[in-house]
């Protein structure tokens, strides 16, 4: 009886999480946040406390800094720590200056006795700091952008500001409206916050994205993903938010205006109220006559804007207990970007998407050696599509809204060297969809090379779909980071995936990495292997998975190839690279990789609009080289930093196609077994940045770029000959099959017009695209369209915080 009312998943579902009540009941074992504590307490020569201190905690491999001044028993914290390798600094009057290399690599605290000493006495100081910018016991890839460069990034485009800086990393590849590809991936990203893991898809056309003015800092994983991370193929983006706690009451208001009358506008809030409670709140909004990449260089049907709102909360109720809590609400209202022929018929298509989002962590120190962490998490994402009555050639709407509500639990000991760290998680997802489309114009439709299935359906007879499921996932994995040797990391960890959506299908991940550091030339060498696994979007799945879909799909050949059932993406990934400390100035890190993946995700967008369904290929490969060089700020030369990332790749799949929603017969041939370049490959893709930041006046000049080589157009000879007609032609190499390569260069200037211990008022002036070049993203690409890039563009911002 259960089973017929509830449905065999739903029951299994309810067994796991009836299990992981009672592992957290009986065991104990609470979701990995990943932040870490610092404290301790400063004394002098004799044992007396040092009060006054002045305590500076600084990262050199990416310029992180933090301050504080020890109290009146010579204590000092530092709370939300991101994992990395820090020199800790100490000064007061009458004593020798004092520093240490401290690493912070789980979220066990560390508690620090240190002893200054007198100046001018014989006993040397025996506390120093190695000051490498390499970080010496991590066998991952990875790349940490700070608050600095975050809030120095130009707020043009502010929907995607946060894929833009992602972006400037290694592996990355960049399409239409923020989307980023990693590493051959699709998407692919996962989010951390707080602990809390965010699979669903955040770009301009899906769900809203982080603003990046609550962002303090951003880590991005591309090799050797730990085991405690899972859901996502292409990479691990760890969001460290912004906090109130250890701060004085504070707030900051930002205006900016830009060409197409873009404008935003934000306030935050923040701030501790007693020793044990921090609140940081932000609220923003934008709007722009250009706020998607237009399907016509021309830009037309092209008005848009946001709302977003977001609260995050620290409380310390005890010394041994931490509770996070995060909330967000966000909306997006805009029009869909029209071709030629539609702006004549006046076609006026748009979108609404709303999202909220609620997580709350804990975390408890049992002892020194052994924390344990709790989350609960709520989101719901809604999307919907308003035809217009001259929609052509297709009217379609859609409403859609799917939620993911789930627990985390971890533990974390440390003994004997071993870091090792256990976890769970189990999560509901509820997806529902409506969606409808039918023919307006038939002798449009057949010009767009509209196939003669989706031609049938008209406004008498419409394409109707209507559903809505339950589904549930499972993971839990094991880590362990240790050092068999000196000088020598290993992270060993195997993580378990099961899910259910829609095809059931599970997957066991090794994951192994070791790093081996050579303190003579401050070299490290790194090596690894993982097993990922990354059930398909939710986003209009149960579309993609139906027999609807099955019967418009061109690569259904009613044997079982090509079709509807769209299985979780898994994949092999291997890495080898090194860090290198150049003279103190330069941190290298170069990295070949490898991917071999099973049932690829590549999803595809619905004939001309936002709407993107999913949809898998049966296999592939991608293979490529990073290389990334950062240059800290030094006391040699103050104020200036760079940096600068490459990526050579390349991408290869093989059909057939399993899903999506396609109306097109224009795709080249792709059966079983056949070899194609996928839309998301470039084979080179690089970006730089130099900045110079006076401290004193907050004077800012900063130069920065992007280059990418072009992705593939993939049709057939008949397809292309007629897209040498198309608007944009010009920014296509047709010998080649690509569009052709961007170079965009910008231009950043700001300066502090007043400062004060309570106020400061700063200004700042951004230039994209120097050069005024056109380009495309992409050009009649079967699977992601045509979407045109951004001529010279500027904007100038207002930002005044009181404190």
């Amino acid at each position: 009886m259960f089973a017929r009312v509830f449905g065999e998943e739903q029951i299994q579902m309810s067994i796991r999480l009836s299990i992981l009540v009672l592992l957290l009941m009986t065991a104990g074992a609470f979701a990995q946040i990943r932040i870490g504590t610092i404290g301790g307490r400063i004394t002098d020569q004799n044992g007396a406390v040092v009060a006054g201190a002045g305590v500076r905690l600084s990262a050199s491999i990416n310029g992180e800094s933090l301050a504080v001044v020890t109290d009146a028993t010579g204590g000092f914290v530092f709370n939300n720590v991101t994992f990395n390798r820090y020199t800790l600094k100490v000064e007061a009057p009458g004593f020798n200056t004092v520093t240490r290399t401290v690493t912070v690599n789980s979220n066990l605290p560390l508690e620090l006795a240190i002893s200054l000493n007198v100046v001018g006495t014989s006993e040397q100081v025996d506390i120093q700091s190695s000051g490498e910018l390499i970080d010496a016991d991590s066998p991952s890839s990875s790349t940490t952008l700070t608050a600095g460069i975050i809030q120095r990034a130009p707020r043009i485009n502010r929907g995607r500001q946060l894929q833009e800086l992602i972006a400037t990393t290694p592996g990355m590849a960049t399409e239409n409206n923020g989307l980023v590809h990693i590493r051959g991936v699709d998407d692919g990203i996962l989010y951390v916050l707080d602990g809390i893991p965010i699979v669903d898809r955040l770009d301009s056309v899906s769900a809203s994205s982080f603003d990046t003015d609550t962002i303090n800092s951003l880590q991005v994983i591309t090799g050797n993903i730990p085991a405690e991370f899972g859901g996502r193929n292409a990479g691990v983006v760890i969001v460290q938010p912004r906090s109130g706690i250890d701060r004085n009451v504070y707030g900051v208001l930002r205006a900016g205006l830009a060409d197409f009358r873009t404008r935003d506008i934000a306030a935050a809030f923040g701030g501790s109220f007693g020793k044990k409670f921090g609140i940081f709140a932000n609220v923003a909004t934008n709007g722009s006559d250009r706020f998607l990449d237009p399907v016509d260089p021309r830009n037309f049907n092209n008005r848009g804007g946001s709302a977003n709102f977001s609260l995050r909360s620290d409380w310390h109720p005890t010394l041994r207990d931490t509770v996070l809590f995060n909330a967000s609400g966000n909306g997006t209202d805009f029009r869909v970007p029209n071709d030629e022929v539609q702006e004549v018929f006046g076609q006026h298509q748009r979108q609404e998407l709303r999202d909220k989002n609620f997580s709350a962590s804990w975390q408890h120190l049992f002892s020194a050696e052994t924390v344990g962490n709790a989350a609960a998490y709520y989101r719901r994402h809604e999307s919907r599509l308003f035809g217009s009555e001259k929609d052509i050639p297709i009217f379609a709407e859609q409403d859609r809204a799917h939620s993911r509500a789930g627990v985390i639990a971890s533990l974390t000991h440390q003994r004997g060297g071993h870091i090792i760290k256990t976890g769970i998680e189990a999560s509901r997802i509820a997806p529902r969809e409506y969606f409808r489309f039918y023919i307006t114009d038939e002798d449009v439709a057949e010009d767009r090379d509209i196939s003669e299935a989706a031609l049938k359906f008209d406004d008498d007879d419409p394409f109707v779909f209507r559903d809505r499921r339950v589904r549930g996932q499972f993971s839990a994995y094991l880590q362990d980071q240790f050092s068999p040797l000196r000088n020598l990391t290993v992270m060993a960890g195997l993580r378990y995936d099961h899910s259910s959506l829609l095809v059931s299908d599970q997957q066991l991940s090794p994951r192994l990495g070791a790093v081996y550091f050579i303190p003579k030339t401050k070299t490290a060498l790194r090596a690894s292997f993982n097993r990922l696994y990354q059930p398909p979007q939710v986003d209009n799945l149960l579309l993609s998975s139906s027999a609807l879909a099955r019967s418009l799909s061109p690569f259904d050949d009613g044997h079982g190839e090509g079709g509807a059932d769209i299985h979780p993406e898994k994949l092999s990934a291997w890495e080898a690279g090194f860090a290198q400390d150049i003279g103190g100035w330069i941190r290298l890190d170069a990295a070949g990789w490898w991917r071999n993946f099973r049932n690829v995700g590549d999803p595809n967008v619905f004939f001309n609009t936002t709407i993107i369904f999913p949809n898998s290929v049966t296999s592939g490969f991608s293979r490529g080289v990073d290389v990334r060089l950062d240059v800290p700020e030094r006391r040699e030369l103050p104020g200036w930093s760079g940096w600068l990332s490459y990526t050579n790749m390349r991408i290869l799949q093989t059909g057939p196609i399993n899903g999506g929603l396609f109306l097109s017969e224009e795709f080249i041939e792709i059966g079983p077994g056949t070899k194609f370049i996928p839309d998301q490959d470039q084979r080179n893709t690089g970006a730089f940045g130099i900045v110079y930041h006076h401290q004193r006046s907050g004077l800012l000049l900063s130069l920065t770029g992007r280059h990418e080589s072009g992705v593939p157009l993939e049709v057939d000879a008949d397809r292309l000959e007629e897209l040498k007609s198309a608007p944009g032609a010009e920014l296509v190499n047709f010998d080649r099959g690509r569009v052709k390569p961007r170079t965009i260069f910008n231009l950043s200037a700001g300066i502090d017009l007043f400062k004060s211990d309570k106020v400061a008022t700063t200004v700042q002036l951004d230039i994209m695209n120097i050069a005024n070049r056109g380009f495309a993203y992409n050009f009649g690409n079967p699977f992601e369209g045509t979407h045109f890039g951004y001529g010279r563009r500027w904007s100038g911002g207002l930002k005044i915080e009181f404190r």
